[in-house]
């Protein structure tokens, strides 16, 4: 009988290495409470750190590519922070993102209300039940 060690082991690294090929193209986005942005995530998703400020990371390297920190400016959605790469253009021309990881307050105890134009909609296929 022939030791398929080697084989074996050359197979596991094949599978690894397809395997991270596949998230470095599709970072996960994982969703974590704000206050968990200056947790040491950095390590525990095995990235690593290129630069900060006085408030945290602000460039982080993760299976091969630079994650740069981002926030939005609409206080209308709340408080976020976000580490996210280009992705090149999307189909309509505009730039396109993707995201390793996002940093926001929980969701908006309050709804805004539907425009008429939905609620109109609604009526009508309800009538139409």
């Amino acid at each position: 009988m022939q030791d398929n060690t080697a084989d074996l082991a050359r197979a596991l690294k094949q599978i690894e290495v397809a395997t991270m090929a596949i998230a470095a193209a599709n970072p996960p986005n994982w969703k974590r409470p704000l206050d968990a942005y200056k947790n040491g995530w950095v390590a525990a998703i095995g990235a690593i750190e290129v630069a900060h400020d006085d408030h945290g990371p602000t460039v982080i390297w993760w299976m091969g590519h630079h994650y740069t920190r981002r926030s939005g400016s609409n206080p209308k959605f709340g408080a976020a922070i976000w580490f996210s790469r280009s992705a090149g253009k999307g189909e309509d021309g505009e730039a396109a993102y993707l995201r390793l990881i996002t940093f926001a307050d929980g969701p908006a105890l309050t709804a805004e209300p539907l425009p008429d134009y939905v609620v109109k909609v609604l009526d009508r296929s309800n009538q139409k039940r």
